[in-house]
């Protein structure tokens, strides 16, 4: 049997800094405490992987998120998925855990390829530019500035005015993200709601969730918080979901997110996307 040993020091995991033009910060464990187990995961769980890699320019709107602030020498990783040349849409509580300690600012990276940093952008955002929903964990993001349109970068378009489907059975689609930095993707199927709080023993679906089935499509073990659940209809891929709670994937729970749809009017207040009706 293997025994890992994993150390928190005021819920910082401390790795070492990369000389570079962008300073390589610690992480915190807040966004990524799940992936400390991938070794013993993967050796006691056959639906647990990391997943596919994606072929150059499939998910353009896919972002990652680095957050800082001025009280921490700290990294916060997190996604996010672009929703207009602007604007990034994401989980809160990341953003709020920093603007909590003073002066929140970091950066984005769209259009990355398996290391290839060619296609990247790489876009600052603060404080200001930022706005946290009152009482559930969803956000947008104002870059600095917009980000130029390319095979690699592009925006996700959310559910029309007129949409009040579930998505039940539909295939979800969520990006994570590997050790190295690397995109990874799963597809999994759309739960009811219903059954999501049957399956997970410890949180219930509530309206504002919609949920995915580890037992169809697998237990992803690189998930990020705030990255997209996407589906696809007749035409193309459509943003549903924010990543937002995720448990080992030792333990296959459902995975839970942000219903996109539920909060169609705070996104258009909060940003400068324009739903169709």
């Amino acid at each position: 049997m293997q025994f890992y040993t994993v150390f928190l020091v005021f819920g910082i995991a401390v790795v070492s800094a990369a000389g570079s033009d962008v300073q390589e910060l610690p992480i915190t464990v807040l966004e990524n405490l799940h992936q400390q187990w991938q070794p013993l995961v993967e050796e006691s769980n056959n639906l647990s992987t990391d997943g596919y890699l994606p072929y150059p320019g499939q998910f353009p709107y896919h972002a990652q998120l680095f957050i800082n602030n001025d009280d921490h020498a700290s990294t916060t990783i997190s996604s996010g998925s672009l929703i207009t040349p602007n604007y990034i849409l994401t989980r809160a509580d990341a953003l709020r855990s920093n603007i909590a300690f003073g002066n929140m600012h970091g950066y984005a990276v769209l259009g990355v390829d398996r290391g290839n940093p060619e296609p990247e952008q790489r876009i600052n955002f603060n404080e200001s530019g930022t706005q946290l929903h009152p009482s559930y964990s969803i956000a947008t993001v104002r870059l600095e500035h917009p980000v130029t349109f390319t095979t690699f970068v592009r925006p996700i378009r959310l559910p029309r005015l007129s949409d009040s489907r579930t998505y039940e059975m539909m295939e979800g689609t969520n990006v994570g993200r590997s050790f190295d930095g690397t995109a990874r993707y799963l597809r999994n199927q759309v739960m009811s709601n219903d059954d999501c709080s049957e399956q997970h023993p410890y949180a219930v679906a509530y309206w504002f969730y919609i949920c995915t089935n580890a037992y169809v499509g697998g237990a992803l073990c690189t998930r990020t918080h705030g990255s997209g659940l996407i589906v696809e209809d007749e035409k193309g891929p459509i943003l549903v979901g924010i990543t937002n709670v995720i448990y080992s994937c030792s333990l296959n729970y459902p995975i839970l997110y942000i219903r996109v749809s539920e909060f169609r009017d705070w996104i258009s207040m909060n940003s400068n996307y324009v739903f169709d009706a």
